[in-house]
């Protein structure tokens, strides 16, 4: 069996495809929470030493806002407490 070289070769060839792919799906969520919370809070605290109170107001006025408050508080039981509030009101 004898072939021809490869410049004799005549080829057309054409490749058609279609395709349609169809994805379909529902999705349905139905969350229940029931949260009982049953607290008791007994604050006795005789205060024999100092004290440091403040009081924080902060305002910006403009049409973009934005606000930020970070707040720790600590309580070393019989030895000391701290607040530590960092935060701002910007508009522009």
């Amino acid at each position: 069996m004898t072939y021809g070289h490869w410049d004799d070769v005549d080829l057309d060839s054409s490749y058609d495809f279609d395709s349609t792919i169809d994805v379909d799906f529902d999705l349905d969520v139905d969350i229940n929470i029931d949260l009982d919370v049953d607290k008791d809070i007994c604050v006795d605290v005789d205060i024999d030493g100092n004290e440091a109170s403040f009081a924080i107001d902060v305002q910006a006025y403009g049409h973009d806002t934005s606000v930020d408050l970070n707040l720790v508080v600590a309580v070393l039981e019989g030895e000391w407490s701290s607040i530590t509030a960092t935060g701002y009101a910007a508009a522009g």
